[in-house]
């Protein structure tokens, strides 16, 4: 494991493991003396540099209504997602000595990422790979929020690959699939619906903005700004974003386009163009993506599966897919969740037909049509403000 860690990884993140794993058991052996102020505890994370994702709306939820849950928040100290918190009292510095003993500690770790808050979550994966070490350091119930709602197949979420005590979903079909086909069990995936659903409204106030959201691509990882500006990925993007057809639609109709790129895309949010007074460009540590999406009327995205969150809302949205035949090659195969016969808006292939598609959503004033609204009700099993109190149920379940 060594070998193939070091060949792989490098030396500097091999190194970087050690040091951890060094730390790691040296929280074990304070753990020992600390057994009854590291009791019960749960702790709550996202990447450990970001808090707005379904971990801190059910973060919230329990510090409000479960006050005798002893639960933390671990992020860095440096996020500016930290003024999402009303007090810092339950905030855990990333990588501090406090943020390793809860960890090590905790009877629940909870994230919408595959061991959110772990101190190096790869490290941990392979932990969990090894008898001894998963029995000495993988402890405690993993509950998997998910960041977004699982469309198609994804191997690195398969049951041999991770093991997780709770999967929460949204959708019935979502469940079958992920017992199907990624080996979980039925008592582990449960359909309580998304935390963070509980902060969508479910009425909305037109406010002529539109949200362009498109999704990252695996093969567009550790490439060059140089080399990203050749993909067809920026080309298509860009395409839209500097069409004149839309821009004259955005300004006839007196409408605001807002950019947000992937997370994993934003370092190169710098070398798009085409901004202007109706074109925003938005960064991840300016905005924030559910406030974007309450405030936005029409969505235009790809495959991203913040399109659920979007028509959650009974919003409509456009799907730019340009590149199909790539994306599911490259990046994420066919699924059960098929756009055409499925999705909850149109589809759009090329730069001109999604223009035809933005065009005629606001000719009609960004009203959803009867038929995506039907499909909208068929796919969520909740639509109400109770997921937070359903995902905190099921996690006492399985503690008990």
């Amino acid at each position: 494991m060594i070998k193939d860690s070091l060949r792989k990884n490098g030396i500097g993140k091999y190194l970087k493991w050690l040091g951890i794993f060094f730390k790691c058991c040296i929280a074990k052996v304070i753990l020992l003396g600390l057994k009854k102020k590291y009791s019960h505890v749960w702790v709550f994370a996202e990447r450990g540099v970001d808090a707005r994702d379904n971990a801190l709306h059910l973060f919230r939820y329990v510090q409000k209504n479960c006050p005798q849950i002893n639960a933390y928040y671990i992020i860095s100290k440096d996020s500016p997602d930290r003024k999402n918190f009303a007090s810092e009292e339950r905030l855990v510095d990333f990588g501090s000595w406090k943020h390793y003993l809860l960890y090590l500690a905790a009877e629940a770790k909870v994230s919408a990422h595959i061991y959110g808050g772990a101190p190096e979550h790869n490290l941990f994966l392979r932990m969990a790979k090894v008898k001894l070490l998963k029995k000495i350091f993988v402890t405690g119930k993993y509950i998997f929020l998910q960041h977004g709602v699982t469309q198609a197949d994804g191997p690195w979420l398969h049951e041999d690959k991770v093991h997780f005590d709770l999967f929460i979903t949204v959708s019935a079909r979502e469940t079958k699939y992920i017992i199907d086909c990624f080996g979980h069990a039925p008592e582990v995936v449960k359909t309580v619906g998304f935390a963070r659903y509980d902060a969508l409204p479910l009425k909305h106030s037109p406010s002529k903005k539109i949200l362009l959201m498109p999704t990252w691509r695996h093969f567009l990882s550790g490439i060059s700004a140089e080399e990203f500006k050749k993909s067809k990925y920026y080309q298509n993007i860009c395409g839209l974003i500097r069409n004149e057809r839309l821009q004259a639609i955005l300004k006839e109709y007196g409408y605001q386009l807002i950019f947000y790129p992937h997370f994993e895309l934003q370092k190169f949010l710098a070398d798009f163009d085409g901004q202007n007074e109706q074109t925003v460009f938005a960064s991840f540590q300016s905005f924030d993506v559910q406030k974007l999406m309450i405030d936005c009327d029409l969505m235009i995205t790809d495959y991203s599966s913040v399109q659920f969150d979007f028509s959650y809302m009974k919003k409509p949205i456009v799907l730019f897919q340009f590149d199909r035949e790539e994306y599911h090659a490259g990046h994420q195969g066919v699924g059960y969740f098929d756009p055409d016969r499925d999705g909850f808006g149109p589809v759009g292939l090329t730069v001109e037909q999604t223009v035809d598609l933005v065009a005629g959503y606001l000719e009609r004033n960004c009203e959803l049509e009867t038929r995506y609204a039907e499909r909208i009700d068929s796919f969520f099993k909740y639509n109400d403000a109770e997921n937070c109190k359903r995902n905190f149920e099921v996690i006492q379940e399985i503690l008990k």
